[in-house]
């Protein structure tokens, strides 16, 4: 059993020759990409195993505001200001 079969297999899904084919590109395309992450260079007293604290992370700010009315111009359905939506637990 080849590695896209297991994860086919692991998955529980039933992939096509050609999904197959394509996933496989796709996820070698992946690896390539996280080799080139893993041989960056990274600035002197940092490693790959440094852990990266809340601190190390940006404020998150809002960048623009739109009114209210105009936010909820498109919404199939509303109710006091919010988007009302199908019940989905019951």
């Amino acid at each position: 059993m080849d590695k896209i079969e297991h994860l086919e297999y692991l998955s529980k899904l039933e992939f096509t020759g050609e999904e197959k084919e394509n996933f496989k590109k796709e996820f070698e395309n992946i690896l390539k990409f996280v080799d080139e992450i893993a041989s960056l260079e990274l600035p002197e007293g940092l490693d790959k195993d440094t852990p990266i604290t809340l601190d190390d992370l940006r404020t998150d700010e809002p960048q623009a505001s739109i009114p209210q009315e105009e936010a909820l111009s498109n919404a199939p359905k509303q109710k006091d200001g919010c988007y009302l939506t199908p019940l989905v637990v019951e």
